[in-house]
């Protein structure tokens, strides 16, 4: 697909706007008049007639109400959300977000960085003040944020994180104490289990990675990489390769209790 101009409106916004005008018409009404009835200016609904304005939630609403849509214009806006969020993320990362949703299990390694399921707020916006606009990592944190909701579901997948033990020494002070605690309130969880990799360990492997699990769908993995440009990787020897690697990371790995005296200790430098 090739990649939206930025005066180019999303496909569910133009089909907002058309569908919002062709009922305005249908029902012989001015934008004044349309406006009137809707309690709104009518210089609002000419910007978003002519896609200058995204839609906002209330008008969506109000124009289902008013025309007795049912529900049609709420389900666009709801696509022109999910549109503008996944236009943020690059491809690689929206095919992972999307793999995240059916999984009944998710097995990280991280040399590097705190995963993004397993962020604080106050982590994940300091990841992303680097070369983005203020209102840009607010979207930003608010989809990272959401992606966790997935460990709140009915039925959460499984998630075994192995994580460096530098990674969590090396947290800046005003991020440490708050992402420690995360951390430990997550291990609480049955189905999440959390194993530091201890300095000691002989583990040189460079680059993070998940392997994720499903119950009637082949299993796949995602390979980090530079600015969210990772990859999903769907070639089956590959995806087990990486599982096998998994385990033999994890054999180095500090047992859960052992995990959480050394994340408390992390905390208690502060």
């Amino acid at each position: 697909m090739a990649p939206q101009r930025k005066d180019e409106p999303l496909w569910p916004q133009k089909m907002f706007a058309l569908e919002m005008r062709a009922r305005r018409e249908a029902a012989g009404l001015s934008r004044n008049r349309l406006a009137e009835a809707l309690g709104c200016t009518p210089q609002w609904l000419a910007k978003v007639e002519t896609y200058d304005k995204t839609p906002s939630e209330a008008l969506a609403d109000d124009l289902d109400t008013y025309f007795k849509a049912g529900g049609a214009f709420h389900r666009l806006w709801e696509e022109i959300i999910d549109a503008r969020k996944r236009g943020l993320m690059p491809s690689g990362f929206r095919r992972l977000i999307d793999a995240e949703k059916g999984t009944t299990g998710i097995s990280f390694y991280e040399p590097m960085l705190i995963p993004g399921l397993f962020q604080t707020e106050e982590y994940a916006r300091l990841m992303f003040s680097a070369g983005h606009r203020p209102d840009r990592i607010e979207e930003l944190v608010a989809i990272r944020l959401e992606r966790q909701a997935i460990f709140l579901k009915e039925n959460p997948p499984w998630a075994f994180l192995l994580i460096r033990e530098a990674v969590i020494r090396d947290l800046l002070p005003d991020v440490r104490l708050g992402q420690c605690k995360r951390l430990l309130d997550l291990m609480s969880l049955s189905k999440i289990s959390i194993q530091i990799i201890p300095k000691s360990a002989r583990v040189f492997h460079p680059t993070g990675f998940q392997v994720l699990n499903f119950d009637k769908d082949a299993d796949v993995a995602y390979m980090e990489g530079s600015d969210g440009n990772g990859r999903l990787l769907t070639e089956p020897g590959v995806v087990r390769r990486l599982a096998v690697l998994f385990n033999v990371i994890r054999s180095d790995a500090l047992p859960a209790e052992e995990t959480e005296n050394l994340i408390r200790t992390i905390m208690e430098d502060e």
